[in-house]
């Protein structure tokens, strides 16, 4: 009966997942919603399943989920879009960092239909020359539908990397392999990365490689595998500081060098093009212009509207920027030097993330992984509610509700206490 139930599970899930993706547009909200609140239940399902799983049996159906995908154009995220512009333009000749989407419309080079799908005409990009090498893979073809595959490709064969890498990881600290279930079958992880494209994929694979090799004591690796994920996406720059007390002065100055190198090749291709004032432009504009499901920040922004009378992002969101630096760094300082290199980054991650302006659902993912790693159950909980701010899409735009995003982080913060309460209670048991 149970394996009865495991298999029915498992069907019900791959139905879900054709239908949320293939069948349901993101302006309804309720159907979306109702859909993976019916996802996450059978996710966590399955969790409890975990012992009737072999580990072998879990690397193959977290593939075949995302197999699933494999056709998808992405109807919860239209970043795609944005990818194959850039791609486009690199094959006209055209330097992608060095114009905005609106100015390259006016001169009617690419296609009206695929500017109009674009949801930030008026911003530089902001992707690194890696993912613009496979924004341009994917825009060899002519046809949409298939420049979207090609890209999945590349985010498949990442996803792969991790499924086989993490619990190999999971070894590394003692912990079970098979708990690799947590992230394989989590709808979050399937939808976002496999589904919308988002290249957090790369990150978690490198961050793990990262791990994986350092835990080996193979620290250049280590630093080659981070300078990666760093140019993937450039926030895994604030990990740097995780490697701080794991490593003595002279080789912690190495492996920052190493790391940044790494990045900093990556580069090199795009050294005469406008790549780093695009992106410097476009992340400045981010910290000054873009708010979504923020946490502190929107305490502040009201406080800022009750005293000031308008929105003050322009000054809130870099200063706050800046005290979440000075929090990472104060954290890795102080935090004990027998503190798990997962754990580690973990907290720096949630430092940022408490103090940015901009969640998005995807952001979080790397969490998850950090906290299989580190035992640690709030990014599950996490990659659940976050989906919530899905809500809100209209077939005209979007409107954030802030009573999604108060329960959202409320639940969050009262896990996080919940957890490390009952974290600091086993540890007095172990150690009375």
């Amino acid at each position: 009966m149970k394996s009865a139930g495991k298999y029915m599970a498992l069907l019900v899930m791959s139905a879900l997942l054709i239908s949320i993706s293939y069948f349901t547009f993101r302006f309804e909200s309720v159907l979306i919603l109702g859909q993976f609140v019916a996802l996450f239940a059978l996710y966590l399902y399955l969790a409890f399943q975990k012992k009737n799983f072999s580990l072998k049996e879990i690397i193959t159906l977290g593939i075949l989920f995302r197999l699933l995908l494999f056709l998808l154009t992405p109807n919860l995220s239209d970043d795609v879009y944005r990818f194959l512009w850039d791609g486009k333009l690199w094959w006209e000749g055209i330097d992608a960092y060095a114009f905005l989407p609106s100015e390259i419309a006016k001169e009617k080079i690419l296609s009206p239909e695929l500017f109009a799908q674009l949801n930030s005409p008026n911003y530089f990009s902001i992707y690194p020359p890696l993912n613009q090498l496979i924004f341009a893979v994917g825009a060899v073809f002519e046809n949409t539908t298939l420049g979207v595959i090609s890209i999945r490709l590349f985010i498949i064969l990442a996803e792969v990397g991790t499924l086989i890498l993490l619990p190999k990881v999971l070894l590394q600290y003692g912990k079970d392999p098979k708990s690799l279930l947590y992230y394989a079958f989590n709808p979050l992880v399937i939808l976002e990365l496999n589904g919308n494209l988002h290249f957090e994929a790369f990150v978690i694979f490198f961050l793990l490689w990262a791990i994986y090799e350092f835990e080996k004591n193979r620290f250049s690796k280590s630093a080659l595998a981070l300078g990666l994920a760093i140019s993937f996406k450039l926030l895994p720059l604030i990990l740097l500081a995780s490697f701080f007390r794991k490593l003595n002065l002279k080789q912690y100055m190495k492996f920052i060098l190493l790391a940044c190198l790494v990045a900093a090749i990556t580069f090199l291709p795009f050294l005469f093009s406008e790549a780093l004032k695009g992106i410097s432009t476009s992340t400045s504009l981010y910290f000054q212009n873009f708010e979504f499901n923020a946490s502190l920040y929107y305490l502040v922004r009201e406080i800022g509207f009750t005293i000031k009378g308008y929105n003050i992002i322009g000054t809130a969101g870099p200063l706050m920027g800046i005290i979440a630096f000075f929090g990472m760094i104060i954290f890795n300082i102080l935090a004990s030097s027998k503190m798990k290199l997962p754990e580690r980054m973990l907290w720096t991650y949630m430092i940022y993330f408490m103090f940015a302006t901009t969640v998005h659902p995807w952001y979080v993912l790397p969490i998850l992984v950090l906290g299989i790693l580190s035992d640690y159950k709030f990014p599950i909980l996490w990659s659940f509610m976050v989906f919530f701010t899905y809500w809100g899409y209209s077939q005209t735009g979007y409107k954030e509700h802030l009573g999604v995003v108060t329960v959202e982080y409320i639940s969050l913060v009262a896990f996080i206490v919940f957890e490390l309460i009952e974290r600091t209670k086993n540890n007095k048991k172990l150690y009375a």
